[in-house]
């Protein structure tokens, strides 16, 4: 396999600069080589993640599950067979049912259920469903304002994400296609002559572009082709490189192909350097589109990842400090798990448990709405 060679253009001796647009090739080719390993780091980053998550931190999970359930038997049982203050009584209360709340949000659990409804006095399944429903409104309504859309309740299901999305991209694609009609049946304004012979300059040129980096292909193919090579090994090896060129030009990879006819010698750096200033045009053409591309493909990436691991947007995050938060996850999930064990340990005795009581703050009594109250501005 031919080792990859650094494209370039260095200045020739009879040259004392580089003109701005070698300067500008030179720039280009570095900051598509950084988005490539850029994104092959991502890439890398994200599948070892995805392998930790699943060979660590999901065992983890499981274990805190186990241990949050026996947590909540064990303070129902205390309460039970046991007499507590008014105070220790709503700190037991509002302790158990934040722990069968957060529990019950991972999966289903009649046991659960059960405390949940003894200690709140109402029935889970019953605000669950309307809590549902609130989230289906409000999300629902939030989709149709940013796309424009209107969703029937059939379209739109949170228990259903993928389904919903799918519907979703079918009532965009719908609105799409309508706006699209009515602009077509309104009477188009007849051209200016210099909207088409700008029209005309900008088709010739992205043909002449296209030619460009269909020149590159035809010298590759043209030296590579695998059968009309006698030697075995010399055909594989110009088969493996016939299909790099194939996938480097239907993806429009000029430096990859660029990369190739350096890697085969079929050009130099001197012949980088003597590139016309015409073609030299067309190539930054060529480069700058996949440079947007790229940075494009890199972003999608990142959000890609920043809503699997539910990372806000505004938080910075590169594949190393993915790398971090997975590592902290875990090590903050052993660390509870070993809080949680002890705490079961402590509070078989009562006496301990009522000792640690003493320090457990309750919290403040949300804010309830009152639509009649007018001491606030309203929001904007």
């Amino acid at each position: 396999m031919p080792t990859t060679k650094v494209v370039h253009i260095k200045t020739a001796p009879a040259q004392a600069v580089l003109s701005p647009a070698q300067k500008k090739f030179n720039t280009l080719i570095k900051k598509i080589d950084a988005q490539k390993q850029l994104l092959a780091e991502w890439q890398e980053t994200f599948e070892r993640c995805r392998t930790d998550a699943v060979d660590k931190l999901e065992p983890l999970k499981q274990s805190m599950k186990e241990q949050q359930t026996a947590m909540a038997h064990l303070l129902d049982q205390q309460f039970t067979a046991n007499k507590f203050t008014k105070n220790q009584q709503e700190k037991l209360t509002h302790l158990i049912v934040e722990l069968c709340e957060e529990l019950l949000r991972s999966g289903d659990n009649d046991e659960l259920k059960a405390m949940y409804n003894k200690y709140t006095a109402s029935d889970y399944d019953t605000e669950a469903e309307e809590e549902q429903m609130m989230a289906n409104e409000f999300m629902k309504s939030m989709l149709e304002n940013e796309f424009g859309v209107t969703l029937d309740d059939d379209d739109f299901d949170l228990t259903n994400p993928q389904a919903t999305a799918e519907r979703l991209a079918e009532k965009v694609k719908q609105r799409e296609a309508e706006a699209e009609a009515a602009a077509a049946a309104r009477p188009q304004r007849k051209k200016s002559a210099k909207q088409l012979a700008k029209e005309a300059k900008d088709a010739e040129e992205a043909a002449n572009v296209s030619k460009s980096i269909q020149a590159v292909y035809r010298q590759l193919t043209s030296a590579l082709h695998p059968d009309r090579e006698q030697d075995p090994v010399e055909r594989e090896r110009k088969t493996e490189l016939m299909q790099q060129v194939t996938v480097a030009y239907g993806n429009k990879d000029l430096l990859k192909l660029l990369e190739l006819q350096l890697a085969v010698e079929q050009i130099d750096q001197s012949k980088l350097g003597s590139l016309s200033a015409e073609r030299l045009k067309h190539y930054n053409k060529i480069l700058s589109d996949q440079l947007a591309e790229l940075q494009e493909e890199v972003m999608f990436k990142e959000d890609q990842i920043r809503m699997m691991v539910q990372i806000p947007p505004f938080e910075p995050l590169s594949p190393k400090r993915l790398a971090m938060l997975l590592k902290q996850d875990i090590q903050t999930m052993q660390a509870e798990i070993k809080r949680i064990q002890q705490d079961l340990r402590l509070f078989k005795d009562v006496k301990n448990l009522k000792a640690w009581l003493k320090n457990v703050r309750l919290p403040e009594p949300e804010f309830e709405f009152d639509p009649f109250f007018d001491g606030f501005p309203p929001f904007r």
